[in-house]
């Protein structure tokens, strides 16, 4: 996800989910970040670091966490 995060990073904020997805689909992001993209709550998103935290909250990615 770190490529993805720079793809972010270039572009213009807000965005919503759907915006999103496509700047994803856009440039090819891998099925495990694309389920977690679609995932995330509907709402505005002011700049890259905030879908970031979005994406760690997703069941896909809390699933796929090891226990302590």
């Amino acid at each position: 996800m770190p490529g993805f995060r720079a793809v972010l990073d270039a572009e213009r904020f807000p965005m919503r989910r759907w915006q999103i997805l496509a700047v994803s689909d856009d440039h090819g992001v891998d099925a495990r970040t694309r389920t977690k993209l679609e995932q995330i709550p509907d709402r505005p998103y002011v700049d890259a670091g905030d879908v970031m935290v979005a994406l760690a909250m997703t069941p896909a990615h809390l699933a796929a966490r090891t226990p302590l």
